[in-house]
């Protein structure tokens, strides 16, 4: 077929991996009836042990660099349509996703954060090269990533008016 594919990345929450993040959200099944391709990326090994997305800038580990080659060799192999490529992810994955709005705006045409959020650093560093609709899907009970922000993390309104003033 010709048709360029739509691609989807879905990232994994701290601690968890590829193929919990597979079974946890159940795209695949999606992925078939909408026609697109899904790639569960695997996250780096922190020093504990934990799989994670380097979405702070904590270790010298580029992932924004790692998706950006990961992406570029998906639409070498397959007939990708470059102007619809994604990022979703759960938790740090949703960190890892608007990371990926701030800085790789080019490749990628929205993203969608569950249950993740932006710390005010990353809003502070934000600076897209193009709007970037996102979605935030969030509980206002989740007892990790707080709805209404913590130290260092902003609330889910900050990071929604954030992306409301980027985007216009």
């Amino acid at each position: 077929e010709n048709n360029p594919t739509p691609l989807v990345l879905n990232l994994h929450g701290y601690s968890s991996n590829a193929g919990q993040q597979m079974i946890y959200s159940e795209f695949y099944s999606i992925a078939d009836s909408e026609g697109f391709i899904l790639i569960h990326p695997e996250g780096t090994t922190d020093p504990n042990g934990f799989q994670f997305w380097n979405s702070e800038n904590l270790f010298p580990i580029d992932d924004v660099g790692f998706l950006s080659a990961l992406i570029d060799q998906i639409v070498l192999e397959y007939n990708i349509n470059t102007n619809r490529v994604y990022s979703m992810g759960m938790s740090n994955g949703g960190f890892m996703s608007y990371k990926l709005a701030c800085e790789l705006s080019d490749k990628i045409a929205a993203i969608a954060s569950v249950t993740g959020s932006m710390s005010t650093n990353q809003i502070t560093l934000c600076n897209p090269n193009s709007p970037t609709p996102v979605m935030q899907i969030h509980g206002t009970s989740d007892p990790t990533v707080l709805y209404d922000g913590s130290l260092g993390i902003a609330s889910i309104e900050n990071v929604i008016s954030f992306w409301i003033n980027i985007n216009n």
